[in-house]
């Protein structure tokens, strides 16, 4: 089964939002560069498990 990136990453842009984060505060809380948090939500760069645990305990 292939991971489809582009819609994890639109489902973390969205409950992101629904946190009133910005970008680069979610990535101070994960400890990744704002680029980083960018490509995630875009589906250009692939997440890995540690980052997407960080992400979902960040966003609930």
């Amino acid at each position: 089964m292939e991971l489809d990136f582009k819609v994890i990453g639109q489902r973390i842009k969205i409950a992101r939002i629904k946190k009133k984060l910005t970008q680069e505060v979610l990535s101070e809380k994960i400890n990744v560069s704002p680029q980083h948090v960018s490509n995630i939500e875009t589906g250009n760069s692939s997440v890995s498990l540690a980052t997407l645990v960080a992400i979902a305990n960040v966003l609930g």
